[in-house]
């Protein structure tokens, strides 16, 4: 991966300022405030001014803790889907200023196991890849014999000419945030791939992934490196972005590379 330059920042999202956009509308735009230059990447205005989008914290956190779970959270029907955005790279590099949104979501036929593409297309392979998959049901589950995904956990590939599968979050308030991430290979073939955490572009986390590390009720737990975590505290002002990126890998190609991904994310305060 090429160096990242300094962080970035979607900035000052104030609820007048925002505005919001639905999942046929892809874009590469970088700020929401005052309006797009030159796409329609938007934000659920309600979700980030009031922090409804968050979870009720319990389990002992500090009052006035906001958590924001990726599985939990997730949307087939919307994208940007409160302070998630679900999205790929338009090149082989995971900075701010080169992710699109996915735009389109098949009929799963009744599996609990749904895609976002980048777009709809009848060109046969064309727009498929980099994906974003997540499993909606209760229980883990297999897809067409070759991964297995738990529930509610999202499964990502990138593309084989090195575009990244991303999810962002975005800040809804300033302060201090516990980000949790982890990446797991998931594909029976053992995924070969390289993971990242980003806060704007500035990289705060990067690992690869060699393995099968998922559910080991569908297949042993195997490889070199089948799993990474990230924590950390992570300071963000309003707006500001996290960002989990899959790409391809050291081998350069992205077959049987499907990665799975969980993420927690919790504002602990000013």
């Amino acid at each position: 991966m090429k160096a990242l330059g300094a962080a970035s920042r979607i900035a000052a999202l104030g609820a007048s300022a925002m505005w919001t956009a639905c999942a046929s509308q892809p874009s590469s735009a970088r700020r929401v405030d005052g309006g797009p230059p030159g796409g329609t990447v938007g934000l659920d205005a309600q979700a980030i001014a009031d922090g409804s989008a968050a979870h009720d914290t319990g389990g002992g956190l500090p009052d006035g803790a906001l958590v924001f779970d990726l599985g939990a959270d997730f949307s087939f029907a919307r994208n940007p889907n409160g302070v998630w955005r679900y999205g790929y790279t338009r090149g082989a590099e995971p900075a701010v200023d080169q992710v699109a949104l996915d735009t389109f979501v098949p009929d799963s036929g009744g599996d609990p196991v749904a895609f976002w593409h980048p777009y709809e297309t009848a060109i046969v392979g064309a727009g498929y890849y980099p994906y974003v998959a997540e499993n909606a049901g209760d229980v883990a589950v297999s897809e067409e014999a070759s991964w297995a995904v738990r529930a509610q956990e999202v499964a990502m590939e990138g593309s084989n000419s090195g575009q990244y599968s991303v999810v962002q979050f975005v800040a809804p308030r300033a302060g201090t945030y516990q980000v949790h991430a982890h990446f797991e290979g998931i594909h029976f073939r053992l995924s070969t791939t390289d993971v990242h955490v980003l806060a704007g572009d500035a990289g705060i986390f990067a690992a690869s992934i060699d393995g099968y590390g998922g559910d080991p009720a569908f297949h042993a737990i195997e490889g070199g490196n089948p799993a990474a975590d990230y924590d950390g505290a992570v300071p963000l002002q309003v707006g500001d972005l996290v960002t989990f990126a899959i790409g391809y890998g050291s081998n350069e190609t992205n077959y049987n590379d499907t990665t799975g991904l969980t993420a927690r994310i919790v504002f602990t305060g000013d």
